[in-house]
C-alpha cells in the first residue's frame, strides 16, 4: 500500500502557508492555523498585516473506488489581513495578496502528489464588517477545494505474462500441455 503523510490534516495549512510565504516574501505573517479567522481571532492574538493566515474549514466524503477507496473535499481557505501603509490602502494591499493567491492555488498539489489531487473551485470574498472599518484593517478569504485520500491506494499485484506457442490444428484447451513456453515464467 502506497503510504499517506500521517499528520497530513494536521500539516497541510503550515504547508501552504510556507509555499505562499515563497510567492509573497513581503507579508509581515504568513502560517497555518486552526479554524476559521474571525475578528475575534484578530482582536485575541493580533496579526501583524499584511498577513495570510492558511487554514483546513471542513472535509467531507467525496468519492469511493474500488477497494474501498475513500476520496475527501478538503475545502481550504487563505485569510488575508491588511491595513493601510505608506502609499498604499488596506484594500488594494488585500485586492494584490488576493490576486497572487488566485494565480498560485489552481491545480496545485503542495508537494503531496500522493495525498491530494489539484486545488480546484478557487473563490475570493471580502469579509467586510463595521468592526474591521473602525480598526481601519481589510479582510479577505480565498477559499478552494482540494481533493485528498487519507489512506494510500494499495498496491496492484505484480502481473508475470507467459506467452506460450502452438502449432495448428492441436490449439486449444484440450492441447495447452503440447504448447510451448517462449516467454515469461510459469
Amino acid at each position: 500500500m502506497t503510504a499517506t503523510r500521517p499528520d497530513l490534516l494536521a500539516a497541510l495549512p503550515g504547508l501552504v502557508a510556507a509555499r505562499i510565504k515563497l510567492v509573497l516574501p513581503a507579508l509581515r505573517e504568513c502560517r497555518g492555523i486552526a479554524g476559521r479567522f474571525n475578528l475575534d481571532m484578530l482582536k485575541a492574538k493580533g496579526v501583524a498585516a499584511p498577513a495570510v493566515l492558511v487554514s483546513r474549514l471542513r472535509l467531507r466524503q467525496d468519492q469511493t473506488y474500488a477497494g474501498p477507496h475513500y476520496t475527501y473535499s478538503l475545502q481550504m481557505g487563505a485569510f488575508i489581513v491588511a491595513r493601510d501603509e505608506m502609499g498604499l490602502g488596506r484594500d488594494e494591499a488585500v485586492a494584490n495578496i488576493a490576486q497572487a493567491l488566485l494565480q498560485l492555488i489552481p491545480d496545485t498539489v503542495w508537494g503531496l502528489p500522493a495525498d491530494l489531487g489539484a486545488a480546484a473551485d478557487v473563490a475570493e470574498e471580502p469579509i467586510l464588517s463595521v468592526s474591521t472599518e473602525s480598526r481601519a484593517i481589510a479582510l479577505s478569504a480565498v477559499t478552494w477545494s482540494q481533493p485528498v485520500a487519507l489512506r494510500g491506494l494499495p498496491e496492484a499485484p505484480a502481473i508475470t505474462p507467459e506467452l506460450y506457442l502452438g502449432r495448428a490444428p492441436r490449439i486449444g484447451r484440450a492441447f495447452e500441455d503440447d504448447y510451448t513456453l517462449i516467454g515469461g515464467a510459469p
